[in-house]
């Protein structure tokens, strides 16, 4: 008597699946089209839109959001997310702008943005270990990171603040520096946009978090080192968050122990709102970057109109309920297809009637997640 066949490991996606894919990743360019669309409105009612300096400000303005919204896509479509941003900036704003007021010539800028990748990047390992080793939820971990790394920004601070006359030129400079016509803050947000797309498009790295975000245990069965990856994905976002307190610091000059404080839930909007989804396994960093462009348009379409500030976060809020539950509208209704056909499929042929029926690993990288029913978030 022939023993039992063993289930083969889980199959990628069928084709039915692209139909998913294909559909939710338009909404990235839906989402440029009504950028569009509120730029060409804007303009014709409000002649300050117009203008080459608020274009410019409002650039440069939403250069440091997109920043670290790119890092906080890759964590969330890992199946993650962190809380901690805001804090990591905050305390890498102050500790790098004090440090390299100490660096003279061509190396100051070099080593400024060295410092500022290296101390993003080491406290958002602080956030993988207690993901991974403490086996601890990730927004559970990252709320607790949020107020310890808050805490020691008040203790290195002393209360005190970072004052702009203390900030050496080059840094104090940088934001209404130019090159080509355009700011090195565009500069930095663009380059950060062209590696993060990369990666997630081209590397093992990246197919491995799309596969992660999909479907964790899939992932694991395959030989994926999810651990690792996960510890790459927080120390990618934390690094990226650095960056983006190396700029915030030469936005706004003085700097103290609230710096950066609620910036967590702007960048967390702008990837959501850019089609980044909270199950995982769906988004690309352009997602965070139109996010980030999307509210900050909006931001300054409301100040030009003298809105008050409050309505802002409430909009901001509202944004972000309308964006999730029209991903999941859309999500339910482009499954259903899907769905039907793995029924009429059947399971593979050298596999078991008992065996699980094929799920999805990697998505396209642009589009968006499995062709099952979208799942909780993985804790590690």
């Amino acid at each position: 008597m022939s023993a039992p066949a063993r289930p083969g490991p889980p199959a990628l996606a069928p084709p039915g699946s692209r139909r998913l894919s294909n559909g939710l990743r338009r909404s990235e360019t839906g989402l440029l089209a009504l950028i569009v669309v509120i730029t060409a409105v804007a303009a014709i009612a409000l002649p300050d839109f117009r203008t080459g300096l608020n274009i410019n400000e409002s650039l440069n303005n939403a250069a440091p959001i997109a920043i670290v919204a790119i890092g906080e896509a890759v964590v969330i479509i890992a199946r993650e997310i962190d809380l901690s941003v805001g804090a990591i900036l905050g305390l890498s704003a102050y500790l790098v702008g004090s440090a390299v007021g100490h660096f003279h010539g061509p190396i100051g800028p070099v080593l400024g943005v060295l410092m500022a990748l290296g101390l993003g990047a080491a406290l958002g390992l602080g956030n993988a270990l207690l993901v991974n080793r403490a086996r601890m939820p990730a927004i559970i971990a990252t709320l607790a990171t949020l107020s310890i790394y808050s805490g020691l920004q008040v203790i290195v601070t002393h209360g005190s603040q970072l004052y702009a006359s203390q900030v050496p030129t080059w840094l104090a400079g940088l934001r209404s520096g130019s090159w080509l016509g355009v700011g090195p803050f565009i500069w930095t947000a663009v380059i950060c946009l062209i590696v993060a797309s990369l990666l997630m498009r081209l590397t093992p790295f990246g197919r491995d978090i799309y596969a992660l975000g999909s479907n964790p245990g899939a992932a694991a069965y395959l030989g994926i080192r999810t651990q690792l990856r996960n510890f790459e994905a927080f120390a990618f976002c934390g690094a990226l968050a650095g960056l983006g307190g190396l700029l915030y610091t030469s936005q706004y000059g003085n700097i103290d122990a609230t710096a950066g404080n609620g910036f967590e839930l702007t960048v967390i909007a702008a990837a959501v709102i850019g089609g980044v989804s909270l199950f995982g396994g769906s988004g690309s960093p352009l997602s965070g970057v139109l996010g980030a462009i999307l509210l900050t348009e909006i931001e300054n379409v409301l100040a030009l109109m003298r809105i008050s500030i409050f309505a802002q976060q409430t909009l901001q809020g509202s944004a972000i309920v309308v964006a999730v539950a029209v991903y999941a509208v859309i999500s339910r209704r482009l499954r259903r297809p899907v769905r039907r056909e793995i029924s009429l499929s059947g399971p593979p042929v050298d596999a078991p009637l008992s065996s699980p029926v094929p799920v999805a690993l990697a998505p396209v990288p642009s589009g968006a997640g499995p062709a099952g029913a979208p799942q909780g978030p993985h804790h590690g």
